[in-house]
């Protein structure tokens, strides 16, 4: 029912709309079937994931299946600047995410070109995939990703917040600009989050499990993109602005409000063989209410990637991944003092190497080595020892993925 429920509401927002453009468009009855352009894609992951201690996606310990990708989406052109799209998940991930079947992205996309199609201006609206960086808006699918795990001190899957941090109700204005070899990128997108879903609520509110809801102004999304030679060079800026005023529903837990900003910079650069990428960004976040005094913390996350492409079917990749639950204390002593729990809970190091290799057409397997040093971005729903001041700040972690899709 939950499912059903938000592929209503998503609605809600895009068949108006739909409706307009399509008006606009001379009408429905303007359409010609031989333009009409369909396609429907799908996808099936299954992950296994091991770990020398401390659990990711389910009891990893000795060796996890509790990390499935499925989904189906497609697409329709009713004309050539109309374009209507969605995609239907199946996600398990242990403890990190226990959401299912979801409606993972249901959008209208309109256009228009002008400057002799140098310019583009357009509008997405509904169930938007949130333009965040570089891999935010491609990270439903383990081949647009450039690892099985994304750098999780960026992109928060183990923490839960993938299904809030994908896609989000509301709309996007976006623009594109062609210069010879440049091309500039600007959207801007105001949404109502899904900060009820995974442990959004427990993140924005710093308490685990707590039962309420989150209300308060439309998500405010921006991301600037500067591309040389189509994609040769990427530099970006992203930035999300969130305040919520989170409403308990119960007794003992008070209610609050959670004001958050995160900026992050993203720079890349793809060769014929090799791709270099760093990314660094940093999310301030200040609590009031709950029955305490205001609390306001930043903490900091960046990596560097390189990745090499041995052939048409072979890649490797090589991070190194570093999470702060504080930039002012990146050791954790004072966050450990302060909270009565080890050092190795704010802060997360990751030495990571992979290889993938598609070795028949539409199939491929991928297999990682994460050595890790610290527990920052580690699910306690994985690991309630954690809450008990446990955990091991030194483990491994090893993932192996095959995928396949249509």
């Amino acid at each position: 029912m939950g499912l059903i429920r938000r592929i209503v509401d998503t609605r809600t927002v895009a068949c108006p709309l739909a409706a307009a453009l399509l008006s606009l468009s001379g009408g429905a009855e303007a359409l010609d079937s031989s333009t009409i352009d369909w396609q429907l894609h799908g996808f099936a992951s299954q992950g296994f994931t091991y770990t020398t201690s401390n659990q990711v996606f389910g009891a990893s310990r000795g060796g996890s299946l509790d990390f499935t990708e499925i989904g189906v989406n497609g697409s329709v052109r009713l004309l050539p600047n109309l374009l209507f799209s969605a995609q239907g998940l199946f996600r398990n991930a242990g403890g990190s995410d226990r959401e299912d079947f979801r409606l993972d992205f249901a959008q209208v996309d309109y256009n228009g070109t002008f400057l002799d199609s140098a310019l583009t201006l357009g509008l997405r609206a509904g169930r938007v995939k949130i333009p965040f960086g570089l891999y935010n808006d491609t990270r439903d699918v383990v081949w647009t990703r450039p690892s099985v795990i994304l750098p999780q001190s960026v992109y928060y899957d183990t923490l839960g917040l993938r299904q809030a941090m994908i896609s989000a109700d509301g709309g996007l204005l976006y623009s594109r600009y062609n210069w010879g070899d440049h091309r500039f990128n600007l959207e801007f997108m105001v949404a109502e989050p899904q900060d009820d879903t995974g442990d959004a609520t427990g993140f924005l509110t710093g308490r685990l499990d707590a039962s309420g809801r989150m209300e308060g102004r439309p998500l405010f999304l921006g991301r600037a993109v500067y591309e040389w030679m189509g994609g040769r060079a990427r530099a970006m800026f992203s930035v999300v602005d969130l305040d919520r005023d989170f409403n308990s529903g119960a007794p003992g837990l008070e209610s609050g409000k959670i004001q958050a900003l995160y900026p992050l910079f993203s720079l890349q650069y793809n060769a014929e063989r090799w791709s270099l990428t760093a990314e660094y960004g940093w999310v301030n976040t200040r609590r009031s209410g709950f029955g305490d005094v205001p609390v306001e913390t930043t903490s900091e996350g960046f990596y560097v990637q390189g990745e090499y492409r041995l052939s048409e079917d072979w890649s490797a990749v090589l991070r190194y991944d570093v999470f702060h639950a504080d930039r002012d204390d990146r050791s954790g002593r004072s966050l450990a003092r302060r909270n009565n729990q080890p050092r190795h809970r704010f802060y997360a190091r990751d030495l990571a190497v992979g290889l993938r290799w598609e070795f028949v057409s539409n199939w491929m397997v991928a297999a990682e080595y994460h050595n890790v040093d610290g527990t920052a971005w580690l699910s306690p729903h994985d690991n309630s020892d954690l809450l008990k001041g446990g955990g091991d700040p030194h483990w491994d972690l090893f993932s192996l993925m095959v995928s396949f899709r249509f």
